[in-house]
Order: structure tokens, then C-alpha cells, then sequence
């Protein structure tokens, strides 16, 4: 899998070598650039927007923000555990120094500084020649490249030592801020035909890079092939081995190394784990990889993804940035497609007045992409909860309502594949599931209108997998209609009371005449948590008891001629449901009935 990976990475950054730069954002921190004469040329100040995961746009169209951006790139450590000499320098070549601004008054010494430069002067000597592995990459480096360039390098310390404790003097800068300080060397007049000040950094860059790229030296081996020597050996990117992790040692074979790359794979593997980062650091954390044509995508959660709507062989990753690049899920994608088979048709069923509730009937229409739908999901069932917390731990969720928390964490893996992978682990059923949870929930809480909007949802969701699977029959909308109508020219009827049709049209009569009595409390705060008083109710004998009960606290409240309660009442208490009806849809027309329009308060329709 990963070798695939890898592969198709090397196509797109062999098309495209700005690949990685065109998504690489520094760290937070002010960064200066200096002219070959010594002077100022730039000074910046860089920081993330949490929110939109990126940098301002000013500062991204600045005049050398690209230039930041390739300096601060080609001058990183690969990881603070493989420094110059101290850790509290973090950049890697001399024509770079990156300092955390608090630690310029407290940690960073002149000694310091000379060390550094005195280490980068002399690479060989003062830093790799206890390990014959990394001497000799280091050997193989010079003969193929260059030496170090004393002379430019002494040009940096001198304009370090001078002016580093000063440097608030010569531009405006917090020292007492725990983000970063950058200074960048241009030694070169700048020449777009001819830019030798990038040569030199990529070239400075790789002379700290090649003897660092493997986790350890002792995880370095020279393999001869024929009459050439090719070094082997353990990556730091992708994997972690050291003394307390003893279980990855592969024991049974004479190299206990359980994963070696030469050279130029290590590279192009470090290039990928920098470039993924990049993209997390963006927000882009969903990664699709598509083998067969040759490309990789990535987008944010909230990504249309106009331009990837399907990936017939690949892989897909989600990622996010930690400490390190963490790969969260990785899961094979077929024939996976953005666009849904089917147009999913998210639809109202209460006969919402648009004007009166503009945010709650937005969405309604025709929605043809699963990211979209995803977006429903999230919004609606989960109050924008969902999107946030797919991958955070449990203990961690940050969600007071117990109900939401808990069907968040039990169904969030289902949800996700169904949107981002096209992996459909009986969804439908899931969604039966958690829906109805969810919306007693919201009514229980006092939610009706997003109790309502669930059930739009919910219900959309059912019309549309009836249609996936060709089952035929009536849809929803046509059902509810029919119900509504049906009872409500029973209740306004003057003639002898019939007994509703059927069953769904008995548990919506349920519903209606529960919201009426809850209408005919006078408490001060009318709790939508009446309903649990008929809706967690099995037995349908104790079912009409409870309605009498409630019948005889309020019918003081109901005059004596109100004919559409009594059509209403009778047709409930004369009418006997199947034992065969399920749980599900008794509740669903209940919840139906008691949220939709009340058919003992509708006015009555005057004929022309």
C-alpha cells in the first residue's frame, strides 16, 4: 500500500516540484530576510489562522512570502531530536538561524551560537565522526556536492553575533513571545534567471538531511552490489524505533531491522510525511489517492470536492497534525464516488412556512454529492457536534447533552465511512437507529423545531433508500399527506366517528391529542417531556389508560361541544392496533402527530 503511495506521490512531485511549497505554511513567528550587502531586505510576521487553516491572505500575497516559505522549508530540522548541537537553535544550515523569540533573553548564549556555526563549519569533525555510517554518507556528500563555504559561513555568524541581541532595535519584534524568530541569508544578488541563493540552500539543506535521514545510525547498513556499496536503512519518517520499543526489532533474521530504504526512497518518503503535514496543517484531512490515474487529492471537511468526484482504485487517508504527522485512518477505496447514485431529495414534511423558519427549511431540495449530505447530518442530527469529533477520544468530547455525546461515539465510525469512503456499514440501519434517539432527545429538551427538521431527515433518508433498492410503494410524503388528511377530516367531521384506517394513522391520532392536552396545561414552562408520558409506552392498553389520565387532569380545559375532540378521543379509544406493528413506526407517527399542525385547532376551510 504505502509503496503505491509513494509512487504516485513521485509522479505528481516529478509533474508539479512546487508541490510541496504550494501547501507549506511556516510556523508562527516574524521572519527576516538579509541582502548579500548585509541590510534588511524583508521582515514579516506569519501566523495560522486556527479558523481557516491558513495564513491571511495579505500576508500570502505578500512580495516574499514564496521566498519565506522555500528558506524556511530547505532550513528545518527533521525533528528536535536531531538538532545542530543545541536544541535551542532550531534551523539546520548556516544560512538560517530560528530561535523561539523567548529563548533570545534567556537560553541562547554566545557560546551557543559559535557552536553551532563551529559544528556547520566543520560537519565531519565535530559532529558525525563517532558513526562510521553517517561519516560516510557525509564523505559521499562532499566528493558529489562541495565542502562548506567558510567564508559565507563566518559572513552569517558575524551578522548573528552582532545583532541577534539587539535585533528589537533593528526591527519592531516581541521578544517576550513564545513563537518563532527566522533569519534568512541571501549571499547572493537575487537573480530570476539564475537563482544561486536557492542552489546554495537546497544544497546546505541535503548536506544536514543525507547523514540524518535514517532513525539511528546503528540502523544503517551497507548492502554491496557488484562493485558498489548501497547504504540501507531505517527511516525516521514512518516509523519509530528505539530502545523502549524493543517489539519491533524482527529477531528471527541476521538484519533485525524491520524496515530498510535506500537513500532516495528515504527521501521521497520524507517529502511525502512533509507534504501530508502540510496538507493537515491547511485543515486538508481528508487524503484520497488514486493509483490508477496517477493522482492525490485532499480536502477539508468542508471541501465540495468539485474537482474529485470519484476514485474507481486507491487509498484514503485521514490525517492531522500533532506533534507529528498523525495518519488517523487508512482504508482502501473502490470504486468510491462523491456523487451519489441517486439524488437525495431532503424534504419537508410538516409544511414549514419558509418565511417563519428560514434557517430551519434552507436546506430543503435536492442534494447530489455525499459530502453535502454529510453536512445534513452533521448540522441537523448533531447540532455541528459530529464534524469536530469524529476522531477526538471519547473522554474528550466536549459535549453536555449525555444522549448526543454518547450516539456520537457509537455511530461517528459508520457515518464517516458512508461520506468519506463510500462504505456503506449498514448505514441504513444505523441511521433508523440514532434518528429517533436523537429526536425524542431534541423534543425532550424543548428542540421542537429541530426535533422537526430530524424528522424531514430522518424520513428523507428512508424515502431515498426505498428508491436505491427499487422497492416501490408509497413514499413518505405521500404517507404523511394521506395521514393528515385522513385524520383531520375525521376530527372536523359532523357525521358518526370512523375509526382510522390503520395503524399509522392511529399512533398520529396518539400524537395529536397528547400535544392537545400538553396545549391545555397552564403551567408557567410547558415541557416538551410530557410526550415520554405516551411515547415510551409498549402496551397499548396501558397506552389509553394514560390518555385517560391525562383526559381527567385536564378536562376542565375542554368545553362540552368541542366536537373535534371527541371525534378524535373516540376514534382512539375505539380503535385496537395490530400486535404486529414495530416499535419504530409506532413512535415515528406519534412524533409526527404531536409535532405536525394540530387538527382540533386547524381552522376550518370555507368552500367557494
Amino acid at each position: 500500500m504505502f509503496e503505491e503511495c509513494l509512487e504516485v506521490f513521485k509522479r505528481e512531485l516529478d509533474y508539479d516540484n512546487n508541490l510541496i511549497l504550494d501547501e507549506y505554511i511556516p510556523a508562527d513567528g516574524s521572519y527576516i530576510i538579509v541582502d548579500a550587502e548585509g541590510k534588511i531586505k524583508n521582515y514579516q510576521d506569519i501566523k495560522l489562522d486556527k479558523k481557516k487553516r491558513g495564513t491571511s491572505e495579505a500576508v500570502v500575497k505578500g512580495s516574499y512570502f514564496k521566498e519565506i516559505c522555500f528558506y524556511d522549508y530547505h532550513s528545518k530540522l527533521i525533528s528536535m531530536n536531531k538538532p545542530i548541537d543545541s536544541k535551542v537553535i532550531h534551523s539546520n544550515n548556516y544560512l538560517s538561524f530560528a530561535v523561539k523569540k523567548e529563548s533570545i533573553t534567556s537560553k541562547l548564549t554566545e557560546a551557543i551560537i559559535d557552536n553551532y556555526y563551529d559544528i556547520l563549519k566543520n560537519p565531519l569533525e565535530k559532529k558525525y565522526k563517532k558513526s562510521k555510517e553517517a561519516s560516510k554518507i557525509y564523505q559521499n556528500f562532499e566528493k558529489e556536492y562541495s565542502p562548506v563555504n567558510i567564508e559565507i559561513l563566518e559572513k552569517c555568524r558575524s551578522w548573528i553575533k552582532q545583532h541577534i541581541f539587539s535585533i528589537d532595535k533593528l526591527v519592531q519584534i516581541d521578544l517576550g513571545k513564545k513563537d518563532y524568530l527566522k533569519i534568512f541569508f541571501e549571499v547572493f544578488e537575487v537573480n530570476e534567471e539564475d537563482n544561486k541563493n536557492r542552489e546554495l540552500f537546497i544544497q546546505e539543506d541535503n548536506r544536514y538531511i543525507y547523514p540524518n535521514i535514517y532513525n539511528k545510525s546503528e540502523y544503517i547498513i551497507n548492502v554491496k552490489k557488484k562493485v558498489y556499496e548501497d547504504t540501507y536503512g531505517l527511516p525516521y519518517y514512518g516509523i519509530n524505533m528505539n530502545r523502549k520499543k524493543p517489539f519491533l526489532k524482527i529477531k528471527t533474521r541476521k538484519t533485525f531491522i524491520p524496515y530498510l530504504l535506500d537513500m532516495d526512497k528515504a527521501l521521497l518518503q520524507k517529502q511525502f510525511f512533509e507534504y501530508l503535514m502540510s496538507l493537515a496543517v491547511n485543515g486538508k484531512n481528508n487524503i484520497y489517492i488514486d493509483i490508477k490515474n496517477y493522482r492525490i487529492r485532499a480536502y477539508s471537511d468542508q471541501d465540495e470536492r468539485k474537482d474529485f468526484s470519484e476514485i474507481s482504485s486507491g487509498y484514503y487517508l485521514r490525517i492531522q497534525k500533532g506533534k507529528e504527522l498523525e495518519i488517523q485512518v487508512q482504508d482502501n477505496i473502490v470504486d468510491y464516488q462523491n456523487k451519489l447514485l441517486l439524488n437525495f431529495y431532503y424534504q419537508d414534511f410538516f409544511k414549514m412556512n419558509v418565511e417563519n423558519y428560514p434557517e430551519y427549511t434552507k436546506d430543503i431540495g435536492i442534494h447530489s454529492k455525499r459530502t453535502s449530505v454529510g453536512r445534513l447530518i452533521n448540522e441537523i442530527f448533531f447540532s455541528k457536534y459530529l464534524l469536530t469529533n469524529y476522531f477526538t477520544d471519547a473522554s474528550d468530547i466536549s459535549v453536555k447533552d449525555s444522549v448526543l455525546k454518547r450516539t456520537i461515539v457509537m455511530y461517528r465510525n459508520v457515518i464517516f465511512d458512508w461520506i468519506y469512503k463510500g462504505i456503506d456499514n449498514n448505514f441504513e440501519l444505523a441511521e433508523r437507529r440514532f434518528s429517533l434517539d436523537l429526536i425524542k432527545n431534541a423534543l425532550i429538551n424543548n428542540y421542537t423545531l429541530r426535533a422537526m427538521t430530524q424528522l424531514n431527515l430522518h424520513w428523507s433518508f428512508k424515502d431515498y433508500f426505498t428508491e436505491l433498492k427499487q422497492q416501490g410503494g408509497e413514499k413518505m410524503a405521500e404517507i404523511a399527506t394521506e395521514i393528515r388528511e385522513s385524520i383531520k377530516e375525521r376530527v372536523t367531521s359532523k357525521e358518526e366517528v370512523k375509526m382510522p384506517i390503520n395503524d399509522k394513522e392511529y399512533y398520529y391520532a396518539v400524537g395529536q391529542i397528547a400535544a392537545y392536552f400538553i396545549s391545555l396545561s397552564k403551567a408557567g414552562k410547558k415541557s416538551q417531556s410530557m410526550i415520554n408520558l405516551v411515547i415510551n409506552i409498549s402496551d397499548d392498553r396501558v397506552l389509553k389508560e394514560r390518555l385517560i389520565q391525562l383526559y381527567k387532569k385536564y378536562n376542565y380545559a375542554i368545553d362540552h361541544y368541542n366536537v373535534r375532540f371527541k371525534n378524535l378521543f373516540a376514534m382512539i379509544l375505539g380503535y385496537k392496533p395490530a400486535a404486529q406493528t414495530d416499535r419504530q413506526t409506532k413512535d415515528e407517527m406519534i412524533l409526527f402527530g404531536y409535532m405536525d399542525s394540530n387538527s382540533i385547532y386547524t381552522k376550518k376551510e370555507e368552500n367557494n
